[in-house]
């Protein structure tokens, strides 16, 4: 029994989402952001490194923020789409649009898409007010939709 509860508890931990506050908005003279708009949400699933954003503006569509492998202040925004061939080595084709960086002291990512104008931000703080246990997995939200 005990063993079991263990296995629920571990599953559970490995099925964790933090949520993450997108916006839009600008940056003052002390570097700050001050939010304008709501713009999204992002989610990191526990022990992963990859941040899954969804833009409200683009509700359908999902966008991937992955570190630079060589400079971890440096991210890239991606979009990925299922490889047709069967016999192919790689799952997913990757694209890359656009680039960021994160900015601890302003507690922010500044993402810069490549056809957007304005910047937008990712939180690097996660939302306290959610309890991540209580957050359905962002991949599930598309099939809900």
């Amino acid at each position: 029994m005990e063993l079991q509860q263990n296995q629920q508890n571990k599953n559970e931990e490995s099925n964790q989402f933090y949520r993450f506050q997108v916006i839009q908005g600008e940056k003052d003279q002390n570097g700050k952001v001050k939010k304008s708009k709501s713009v999204g949400m992002a989610y990191l699933k526990e022990g992963q490194n990859i941040i899954t954003l969804r833009l409200w503006m683009l509700s359908n569509e999902r966008y991937y923020v992955l570190p630079n492998k060589n400079d971890s202040t440096k991210y890239l925004v991606m979009t990925r789409e299922p490889n047709r061939n069967p016999h192919a080595r790689n799952k997913y084709h990757w694209n890359i649009v656009g680039s960021g960086c994160v900015d601890s002291t302003a507690g922010f990512i500044e993402l810069h898409f490549d056809l957007l104008s304005q910047p937008i931000f990712v939180s690097i703080h996660p939302e306290s007010s959610v309890h991540s246990s209580t957050l359905p997995d962002p991949d599930s939200l598309m099939a809900a939709a």
